[in-house]
């Protein structure tokens, strides 16, 4: 394969590079509403680290003391907790209906415990750009998917 074609390793997207700093708590405070785009790669990033984190049987329990500890410690942000354990819940494919909630809570509710659970997770700084890595792939196959058909 020619050098031309090959995949430059590392995070390559704004929402990706957002996460990021989110996790490592220097995230500056979002003043644009989030692309379709944006939010799609972040739903993913946190799907995929609920997943890391629970399993899908996972005690209620134990999820609310994730949601509990996360939003202890960023309670500015106004997280409905019955919210954020709905979203993991849907993440671990449980039918909860998540629909209701509107762009700027699942946004804030994504972002936070995104962070919450790189931290309950311990990430190395090459975990996490993994994670987000393989949540921009994707997030690019669904935006694909979605223009096909």
């Amino acid at each position: 394969m020619s050098t031309i074609f090959t995949p430059v390793p590392g995070i390559h997207t704004a929402a990706g590079r957002y996460l990021q700093r989110v996790a490592y708590e220097d995230a500056p405070a979002h003043s644009e509403e989030p692309t379709s785009a944006t939010r799609q790669v972040w739903e993913i990033a946190f799907g995929l680290a609920v997943r890391r984190r629970f399993d899908p049987d996972s005690p209620l329990a134990e999820i609310r003391r994730t949601v509990t500890t996360t939003l202890r410690e960023h309670s500015a942000a106004a997280v409905p907790p019955l919210a954020a354990e709905m979203l993991i819940r849907d993440a671990l494919g449980e039918t909860v209906p998540v629909e209701e909630l509107g762009d700027a809570v699942r946004s804030r509710a994504h972002l936070l415990l995104f962070a919450g659970l790189v931290d309950e997770l311990a990430m190395t700084d090459g975990e996490l750009e993994a994670l987000v890595v393989q949540a921009e792939e994707l997030a690019v196959d669904a935006i694909a998917e979605t223009v096909r058909n």
